[in-house]
């Protein structure tokens, strides 16, 4: 078998696993075996993304042959829904207070084999703060650890030996973390947003924005679908 095949079998198998643990039914209209990413609203005060470009769904299709829908899902976090979905995408800018619910929907999704990729919007302070509160929330007994470009998931499709922030003279930080030694959440308070492919006249004014979000997102995607 060829290392395509392999991956697609790993992604359907993951899959499967999901859907199964959860009893979640695929959405009318949605196409059997294609994996879907979530885009998730959440918090009682409905966030979700503005800016959030999904052009890393492009790449990945591309590079692995993987059959992956190449837009997002909506999805609210305490829905039923969420388990039809191996990875999710949680972003957004401001204060954020996540209900009981969600917090508990979160924590299953995790512990299930589901994949969180969090990332602040233009780098907010306000939105850093309280994700870092909810990841504390959803999985109490878990550290959250600055992720090494050394470590394989920015060495899946592209090599990634460097972050490129908007300011140059920082120095960008991912951070992750494990559940029975895999990784499950990575989180990056600068930003993963890649607004630059994002269209609609989106930018990350004033925040210091991941420039190669893009790689860095197909990587963490594929990784995720196949670990």
């Amino acid at each position: 078998m060829n290392t395509r095949a392999i991956i697609t079998a790993a992604v359907l198998a993951l899959s499967a696993l999901l859907l199964t643990t959860a009893r979640a039914q695929q959405p009318e209209g949605a196409s059997e075996g294609r994996v879907r990413v979530a885009m998730l609203t959440y918090g009682t005060e409905r966030k979700t993304s503005v800016c959030f470009a999904d052009h890393f769904l492009r790449d990945v299709a591309i590079e692995t042959d993987i059959n992956i829908d190449r837009r997002f899902t909506k999805i609210d976090l305490d829905s039923e829904e969420l388990f039809a979905h191996p990875f999710a995408v949680m972003t957004g800018e401001g204060s954020f207070e996540l209900t009981e619910q969600e917090i508990a929907n979160a924590r299953r999704f995790l512990t299930s084999g589901g994949f969180l990729l969090a990332s602040s919007g233009c780098s907010n302070s306000a939105w850093n703060a309280s994700m870092k509160r909810a990841l504390e929330q959803i999985l109490p007994d878990a550290e959250l650890k600055q992720l090494d470009l050394t470590h394989e998931v920015f060495h899946t499709i592209y090599d990634i030996n460097r972050l490129d922030a908007k300011r140059r003279s920082s120095k960008p930080e991912i951070f992750a973390i494990e559940i029975d030694n895999r990784l499950r959440v990575i989180y990056s308070p600068e930003g993963l947003n890649d607004t630059q492919n994002a269209g609609g006249g989106c930018c990350c004014c004033g925040g210091n924005e991941i420039r190669n979000a893009s790689d860095v997102n197909a990587n963490i995607l594929a990784y995720a679908l196949t670990r």
